[in-house]
């Protein structure tokens, strides 16, 4: 008996939504939900067309604004773009709400995070995509359930990495043709790496059915080889082309002609869209052509092999290449959306599992990877944390397998993984973003953000992922990281949510500064805004004084420092936040005390002035600030002038 097998191919996601930036479109159609769904009314036709139109006013970065939709149409769209956030558990199927599991993914608080979480070193955004990815199951063909990427880590956790095509084929495929079994799905691996089979020969190959093969043998024709749901006079006009074609393929004569075209002309569409003999026979269309003509013209694939082998390619055109097709359709998407929980690399066109420590905890909780199930979890169960679903014990488990390979005691698994992840950090960034490369980058969007070059830098480097502003924060975290002799860990310093190979994937949330971290005995944070001067008053100048508030009553025996970067600087929003170091502003955050916090802005053009100077005698310029509070003072052009001082250090 063989095991239950999919009835579908694999999508995480669903493509009528087809960005690249998929985790900045999923956080702006859960914006738009969280205030559309307040009221009580079902998720019907009026509701989708109501919600596409939102979405189209309020992101039309992601959704387009222009041209005008039948409410049919919208209505659809409204359907199949949420139907990607309902297989995540980020909204409930029926009614399109947003779960706590999607709560978790828009509001980046940290409370539901784990200690698999923290060793993993993921943002809550990470841990939501990857607890959502992991409770997501497809319906099998004896009425069960399955969970894709469960397979999948078996299928990882045996073979270690998987080419992007042998992915296509584990992930997408298998399961569908070959059952939902990773023993079996490996063996088709192997044997796709040991025969060099593409992924096209193995798909085409098992969308062929025992009645087509025994037609590949024996080229005895049979209505179940070559089925037509329209009746029995569509399969004959097949019949009687496949063989006219054979006759006339081995004699090319008159007579083989004659009754060759005469099974074109009775077969019509049947065989048009079947065969195309107009296509692969192009002499056909000439009347006056002669056999030999017609014979040579012929472009048909193996038209000169064996019997068998050229009906093999028959058959192969007969059943058309559409599982192909539609598992290319969504092979970008279903990578996206894996890297993008943290975990999965695809560095080297490999997907594996990136992440140190979760390479170690999916071999230890392997047994307990449950592929089937008879119903699929309810939104409840989809945001239990990995530590609690496979309990203490996988935890235990994991520590002792990393201790006995590494030869560590308990104590030093922490910092054994922080190392690993750290070193691995470093190795890509270097590849990839070397320092000044990083500089580069940052000088294009200083000139212009919007340009089509900005685009065209997000699109090669960054893979279309991130949005320009994140794309934005993150290179500067990177300058700063390269400024401070590369002193601190980014990774926990990036408020940004960052993929499996540590591109980022979407902004810090605002619950905390951009970027923060330790630094000669002070306490660090950056706040990184494209926002136009114009904005800035409305839109940066509260948060930054909240963040820098909060950072300094977090840290009252430290000298906080907070840095303002932004393409264009308001002169009002610099003055008052020069004005915080004489006010006394109190924690928000659910911290105490009051502070006085020290900011200071720059353009990004002054940053890049200063970047190559070092970060510690930067700092040490700006600390210096935060003893003058004469109101003669902030009410000077002191900003200008310590930047120009700043600007002195790097040509000094």
């Amino acid at each position: 008996m063989h095991p239950p097998r999919a009835r579908s191919l694999v999508h995480l996601g669903d493509t009528s939504f087809r960005r690249k930036d998929v985790i900045a479109g999923y956080h702006d159609m859960l914006e738009v939900l969280a205030d559309f769904r307040r009221d009580d009314r079902p998720w019907d036709a009026v509701t989708q067309l109501e919600f596409y139109g939102l979405l189209r006013a309020l992101a039309p970065d992601v959704f387009g604004s222009g041209g005008s939709i039948a409410d049919d149409d919208a209505a659809k769209r409204a359907r199949t773009y949420t139907n990607a956030l309902a297989k995540l558990g980020f909204v409930d199927e029926q009614d399109r709400r947003i779960t706590a599991l999607g709560t978790m993914f828009t509001d980046g608080r940290p409370q539901l995070l784990d200690e698999v979480d923290r060793l993993c070193a993921l943002k809550p955004e990470n841990s939501a995509v990857l607890r959502g990815a992991l409770s997501y199951v497809e319906r099998t063909d004896d009425g069960g359930f399955y969970y894709p990427v469960r397979l999948l880590l078996q299928v990882l956790n045996r073979l270690e990495y998987l080419r992007i095509d042998e992915f296509a084929l584990a992930f997408i495929a298998a399961p569908r043709l070959l059952g939902v079994e990773a023993d079996a799905i490996v063996a088709a691996i192997e044997t796709m790496r040991s025969d060099g089979s593409s992924l096209d020969d193995v798909l085409i190959a098992a969308e062929r059915t025992p009645d087509q093969d025994r037609y590949i043998d024996t080229g005895v024709f049979s209505p179940e080889a070559f089925p037509n749901g329209k009746g029995p006079r569509f399969i004959e006009h097949y019949r009687r082309y496949l063989g006219a074609l054979e006759a006339f393929r081995l004699s090319p004569d008159a007579a083989s002609l004659a009754r060759l075209r005469r099974a074109v002309d009775e077969g019509g569409t049947t065989v048009r869209v079947r065969f195309a003999p107009l296509q692969l026979l192009p002499g056909l269309k000439k009347k006056a052509a002669g056999p030999l003509t017609v014979h040579r013209s012929a472009r048909y694939p193996d038209w000169d092999a064996s019997p068998a082998v050229f009906r093999r390619a028959l058959v192969d055109l007969f059943n058309g290449n559409r599982a192909t097709s539609l598992v290319r359709e969504y092979l970008d998407n279903n990578l996206r959306i894996l890297t993008a929980t943290g975990v999965f690399s695809v560095a080297q066109n490999q997907l594996r599992i990136g992440s140190a420590y979760a390479g170690y905890y999916f071999t230890a909780v392997d047994p307990e990877l449950t592929v089937t199930t008879a119903a699929p979890p309810d939104d409840a169960d989809r945001v239990t944390g990995l530590a609690a679903r496979f309990g203490s014990d996988a935890l235990t488990r994991t520590a002792a397998a990393i201790a006995a390979e590494q030869d560590i005691g308990p104590d030093q698994i922490e910092e054994f993984v922080a190392a690993r992840e750290r070193a691995r950090f470093d190795a890509v960034i270097s590849a990839a973003f070397p320092p000044e490369r990083v500089l580069e980058h940052l000088e294009a969007i200083s000139v212009d953000y919007r340009s089509a070059a900005v685009q065209a830098l997000r699109d090669k480097e960054f893979g279309g992922k991130p949005t320009v502003p994140c794309m934005y924060e993150y290179l500067i975290g990177l300058s700063l990281y390269y400024a401070a002799d590369r002193a601190f860990d980014p990774r926990a310093a990036f408020g940004l949510s960052l993929d499996g190979d540590f591109l980022p994937i979407s902004h810090a949330p605002g619950l905390r500064g951009d970027i923060e971290f330790a630094l000669d005995g002070r306490q660090i944070l950056v706040e990184v805004t494209l926002m136009d001067p114009a904005t800035q008053r409305r839109g940066e100048l509260e948060p930054v004084l909240r963040h820098a508030t909060n950072l300094a009553c977090e840290f009252p025996d430290r000298q906080v420092v907070t840095l303002f970067i932004a393409n264009e600087v308001d002169a009002n929003v610099a003055r008052i936040f020069g004005f915080g170091r004489v006010m006394e502003l109190t924690a928000t955050d659910g911290g105490h005390g009051v502070a006085s916090p020290l900011i200071v802005s720059l353009r990004t053009a002054d940053w890049l002035a200063v970047a190559t100077a070092g970060l510690s005698d930067v700092l040490d310029l700006v600390a210096a600030e935060s003893g003058r509070t004469e109101v003669a003072h902030l009410n000077s052009d002191w900003n200008a002038s310590l930047i120009s001082a700043l600007r002195a250090l790097s040509s000094s």
